[in-house]
C-alpha cells in the first residue's frame, strides 16, 4: 500500500556548503520513497545545470555566521 511522503535530502560538500531538496512522493516504504526523491534530485539539479540562469524562490542570509 502506499502513502505520501515528505522526503528530504541533503548533500553535503567538503567545503561545508550544503545542498538540500525537499518533494513529495507516493511510495510504498522509506527506501522506496528515499529512491524517488533521489532520483528528482538528480533531475532537478541536470535540469538546473543547463539552464542559462534559474530563479531563487526563497533565500535565507545571515550575516555574522559562522561554521560549525
Amino acid at each position: 500500500m502506499t502513502q505520501t511522503f515528505k522526503a528530504k535530502l541533503a548533500h553535503m560538500l567538503d567545503n561545508g556548503d550544503k545542498l538540500e531538496f525537499e518533494s513529495f512522493v507516493e511510495a510504498c516504504s522509506h527506501d522506496d520513497a528515499l529512491a524517488q526523491a533521489s532520483t528528482r534530485m538528480r533531475s532537478v539539479i541536470g535540469e538546473l545545470a543547463g539552464a542559462a540562469s534559474f530563479d531563487i524562490d526563497k533565500s535565507k542570509i545571515e550575516q555574522g555566521a559562522h561554521r560549525h
